[in-house]
């Protein structure tokens, strides 16, 4: 809001409105953090070829979320093969669904990041 200067009645100075007190967010249980270990492990070790892919039920995965782990898996068919199981390095999850983190295969590390509503998962992508 654009309040006058004392003295300056053509001069105004830009006052930031007042911002409300900010409450915090509720974290994510431990039964929210385990399920999405679950289901980011299972994406990832389809997408590296560990698992076949109907293990992506549509229950428990959307279409986008197995259309990209199957194009992913078949761009690297004929690459460097994964060797080893998957290991999550680290998982971070967000109150609004929000599941990021790094993965370690081998000698690799690979990020990803998903989203996931209750029990299902919405989106996921290795980056």
């Amino acid at each position: 809001m654009l309040t006058p200067v004392p003295g300056c009645t053509h001069l105004k100075v830009l006052v930031p409105d007042p911002s409300p007190a900010s409450t915090p967010s509720p974290q994510p249980t431990r039964d929210t953090r385990r399920t999405a270990a679950h289901l980011v492990l299972i994406a990832l070790e389809v997408t590296f070829g560990l698992r076949p892919a109907h293990q992506l039920t549509p229950r428990r995965f959307d279409a986008a979320v197995r259309i990209h782990v199957t194009a992913r898996l078949r761009a690297t068919r004929g690459a460097q093969e994964i060797r080893g199981p998957v290991r999550l390095d680290s998982l971070h999850t967000r109150p609004d669904g929000e599941v990021f983190g790094t993965a370690v295969t081998g000698t690799r590390t690979h990020a990803f990041t998903a989203r996931i509503d209750d029990t299902r998962m919405r989106s996921f992508r290795v980056l």
